[in-house]
C-alpha cells in the first residue's frame, strides 16, 4: 500500500514434494492463504485502477496484437508502453481503421480499467 506498485504479480505458495520447504512445520492453512492473497490483490486493484486513470485523456501509441472481428465494441486489442504480453492488461482499441497485428498505431485513452485501457484510435491528434 506504501509503495503503490505499478503491477503485482502474486499467488499462494505450493508445495513441491522433495524440497525442504514442504517438509517444514508450521504450514499456514490453505483458507488463510487464499484470504491473503485476495486482500493483496484486492488492493492491487483498487492502486492499479488509480494508476489507470491518470492515463485517460493522453495520446499514446499502441502495438496492436491482434483484431476482434466479432466484438460490437473494440476493433483490436493491444499493448501501450508498459503492458507487457500475457502479464499486463491490454488496451481494448476502438476504430473504424483497419489494424492488422503488428501494426503501431496512435489514440487517445478514452477509459481506464482496474487493469486495462480503451484507446481511441480516431482521437489520435
Amino acid at each position: 500500500e506504501e509503495i503503490r506498485f505499478e503491477r503485482v504479480g502474486a499467488f499462494a505458495y505450493s508445495v513441491e514434494e522433495g524440497t525442504r520447504a514442504a517438509e517444514m512445520p508450521g504450514r499456514v492453512p490453505d483458507d488463510v492463504v487464499d484470504e491473503r492473497l485476495e486482500e493483496v490483490m484486492e488492493l492491487q486493484r483498487g492502486i492499479s485502477f488509480e494508476r489507470n486513470q491518470e492515463w485517460l485523456g493522453r495520446r499514446v501509441q499502441v502495438l496492436v496484437d491482434g483484431t476482434l472481428e466479432d466484438d460490437p465494441d473494440f476493433a483490436a486489442v493491444g499493448r501501450t508502453v508498459g503492458q507487457a504480453a500475457d502479464v499486463d492488461g491490454v488496451s481494448h482499441l476502438r476504430t473504424k481503421d483497419s489494424l492488422r497485428a503488428g501494426d503501431f498505431t496512435w489514440g487517445r485513452v478514452i477509459e481506464a480499467h482496474d487493469y486495462d485501457l480503451v484507446v481511441d484510435i480516431g482521437g489520435a491528434s
